[in-house]
């Protein structure tokens, strides 16, 4: 796979827009694998094995961006960074 360098200047509410906007493509796909859960055989199996690679290659994108904008940050299971919560 050919891999491009995109670099882009966003504020603060375009990159909030952007993670945000990827965040429901990736809970998309997993909307598509719950709703399938019942099915049953080679077909069903098939579609989630491809429904949860897309998951994982969302995640992965979200997780580039915000590492190149915040550092490395430790991942929860679901591959989100923990958030810090202000009013705890």
């Amino acid at each position: 796979m050919k891999e491009s360098l995109l670099s882009v200047h966003l504020d603060d509410e375009q990159v909030d827009e952007l993670i945000s906007a990827l965040r429901a493509y990736r809970d998309h796909f997993v909307e598509l694998i719950d709703s399938n859960s019942e099915a049953v055989g080679l077909r069903a199996r098939e579609d989630a094995h491809y429904w949860q690679g897309k998951v994982r290659s969302v995640q992965a994108l979200i997780d580039q961006v915000s590492d190149s904008l915040y550092g490395a940050q430790p991942r929860s299971i679901d591959g989100d960074a923990p958030q810090n919560d202000a009013s705890a």
